[in-house]
This record gives structure tokens, sequence and C-alpha cells, in this order.
């Protein structure tokens, strides 16, 4: 059976299964929370609701320009492998003649 953790995000508490998280679910909480805190403090928010809205809003910006940079640094990798590679053929054809 799964087992229950607790976790405290912008002073309420969530039970959540620890399997449902493939990282440590304590790190997500921290993270949602030191980011709820943030815009918390920007003023201006009137409910929790929209400081969740906006702290997933941010979130999601975060993490898509992560994996567009991820994308990027692959492309780039695998470039430089392509160069790599041709550069080890000429060599070899090189060690032939």
């Amino acid at each position: 059976m799964s087992e229950s953790i607790k976790l405290n995000i912008y002073g309420r508490s969530y039970n959540v299964k620890r399997d449902a998280f493939s990282v440590d679910p304590e790190e997500v909480a921290s993270l949602v929370n030191s980011k709820m805190q943030e815009l918390s403090g920007a003023g201006g928010i009137s409910s929790t609701s929209d400081l969740a809205i906006l702290t997933a809003l941010n979130i999601a910006h975060e993490f898509l320009e992560n994996k567009q940079k991820a994308v990027e640094n692959n492309q780039m990798d695998e470039n430089r492998i392509d160069t790599l590679i041709q550069t080890l053929e000429k060599s070899v054809e090189n060690l032939k003649v």
C-alpha cells in the first residue's frame, strides 16, 4: 500500500501519496511554497486561489523555458557530435591513403 505524507504549502496541509512523485515531494512542496511566498510579497493579489494560479503560471513558464533550453542544448550537442563524426571519418580516410 502506498505511503501517504503530509505536505505544508502556504499555511495549509495536503496529504499526498509519496509514490505519486518521481522526485522528492517535500522538495516540490518547498518550491511551490517559496514561489507563493515570493509572489504574495509583491502585493496586489486578492485571494489565495489567485495566488495559486499566478504561482502555477510562473512555475509553468520556468518549466517551459527550461524545456526549450534543453531542446536547444540537445540540438547543439547533436551538431557537435555530427561535426566530430565527420572529422573522424575524414581522419580515417586520410589514414587509408
